[in-house]
């Protein structure tokens, strides 16, 4: 176990100390392929704990250790009660940060609790004394940590934005892990004057769960879809629409949903980005309508796509979680339909375990997972928008497999926020500015069914938001 769980105390081991560093020191701009924690080709000598025990012979970076009672307090703090810090006084003289404000502090390091203690500070041997507990803060997010403590899931068995920690204390809109690693970096360029940290340059990655590659499926489609709309949800306006569609089906190829698979790839090319599609290889069932990959309609979808310089991934079905077996069927289903291996995705509905779903991903051969957002709020679920490879708690060992969290989801923005297009649109560009000034990833799902009926006046706004991203048209940070 990496935490020894004895009376709610929780102990790290050393392999999720290093991990931790390791973590640090890519976000920071440390080059390294290999080493425990990433800062040897530095000779940078590390300690976590009392700075009192550090034996070190050459000046150093110390993280005071927070107490292990720490790990539970939290979960059950006060919302709204962390102490936070304006940005300027984590920092050494003269250092800078692309982000401003305020930062809050998860843990104060043993003996800095009252949290009047500096940031970080420097010692007159030139060792820089971190007073807030950054490794223990950067774990408890990049792992879940709380996730596997929390047992309270929604009604499809995810862990809710709400239940989150980052929520509860107003910070789950802050990538936290990849602040405190540019904080690092400041710190370290004064042991290290002339070190020039690996500047890392944001990304943007588009992402469409293909729920739904039809509408209307089959010869009976059309009036199911009618029928819906005027007996059960007594809506006249969303009949006339299928209506209006109905007169257009001359063939599948004309299907709303399924245009729009196609409209998707065209609109990300014609901004300089390629796109992620995540097909599924369900069977039907209560929270999926489930669909053949093999047929004609999506190989030739398949090959379109591919032809364009975009990417297939697996989108595993609702009843995956937790079903390894069922998980490798379909991830195979969907291979002999595309007749090549799929290596990403992500969960149907977000539906995640941590960390047995990582660890079943990995046993499945998939390298790449996007499921790290939340259903219900947008933001940064692992408190990073970088990929990286999870820690298995249970196992204690790094995974083998790329987290790249998902930070958007277009669902998150209108079915569940209630936001109207306008504003929705201000999120995502507020959030991407977030990845952008830590050189992260920004990951936007938009599904291919949200470019009709209700969802009819998003189609701009996503088009505008993607004009806005190819440009780096994102605004200046306001909040915090």
């Amino acid at each position: 176990m990496v935490l020894i769980m004895r009376q709610d105390q929780f102990h790290f081991t050393q392999n999720a100390v290093n991990y931790t560093w390791r973590q640090l020191a890519r976000r920071a701009g440390i080059s390294f392929s290999n080493g425990q924690t990433g800062f040897e080709g530095l000779d940078i000598p590390l300690f976590h704990g009392s700075p009192e025990h550090a034996l070190f012979t050459s000046p150093g970076v110390i993280v005071r250790r927070s107490v292990n009672e720490n790990w539970n307090t939290i979960l059950s703090a006060p919302e709204n009660s962390l102490h936070w810090k304006p940005v300027r006084e984590t920092l050494p003289v003269g250092g800078k940060v692309p982000f401003g404000a305020n930062i809050p502090i998860l843990f104060w390091g043993e003996g800095a609790e009252d949290g009047k203690a500096p940031f970080a500070e420097r010692r007159e041997d030139g060792t820089i004394v971190f007073n807030a507990d950054i490794l223990s803060s950067c774990f408890f997010m990049l792992s879940r940590l709380e996730e596997i403590i929390k047992k309270a899931r929604d009604n499809h068995g995810r862990f809710s934005a709400f239940a989150s920690t980052a929520y509860r204390q107003n910070f789950l809109d802050i990538p936290l892990v990849d602040q405190y690693a540019l904080i690092l970096r400041e710190w370290i360029k004064t042991l290290k004057t002339g070190w020039s940290p690996v500047l890392s340059q944001w990304k943007i990655k588009l992402s469409h769960d293909i729920d739904r590659p039809l509408r209307y499926s089959g010869p009976g489609g059309y009036p199911r879809a009618l029928g819906s709309a005027l007996l059960r949800e007594h809506d006249l306006a969303r009949a006339w629409s299928h209506i209006i569609f109905a007169r257009r089906l001359l063939s599948q190829q004309q299907d709303p949903y399924y245009r729009s698979i196609d409209e998707l790839g065209r609109i990300s090319r014609q901004f300089g980005f390629a796109s992620s599609f995540y097909f599924m290889a369900a069977r039907p069932g209560p929270h999926q309508t489930g669909y053949d990959p093999a047929s004609s309609l999506l190989t030739k979808c398949f090959r379109d796509l591919v032809r364009n310089g975009h990417t297939i991934g697996f989108h595993p079905g609702y009843s995956t979680l937790n079903n390894p077996a069922e998980l490798v069927a379909e991830k195979e289903k969907l291979e002999v339909a595309l007749g090549r291996p799929v290596t990403e995705g992500r969960q149907h509905y977000l539906r995640f375990e941590v960390p047995v779903t990582w660890r079943h991903w990995e046993q499945a051969g998939l390298t790449s997972d996007s499921s790290m957002g939340f259903a219900d709020h947008e933001g940064f679920r692992c408190g990073t928008c970088w990929p990286y490879t999870p820690f298995d708690i249970e196992q204690d060992r790094e995974l083998d497999l790329l987290e790249v969290p998902l930070t958007v989801m277009d669902g998150t923005l209108h079915t569940y926020r209630k936001m109207t297009p306008a504003e929705g649109k201000r999120k995502i560009l507020e959030i991407a500015r977030r990845c952008a000034e830590v050189g992260g990833t920004f990951t936007l799902l938009w599904h291919n069914s949200s470019f009709h009926f209700e969802w009819a006046p998003w189609k701009q706004i996503y088009i505008e938001s993607l004009h806005d991203l190819a440009s780096a048209n994102i605004g200046e940070d306001q909040s915090h």
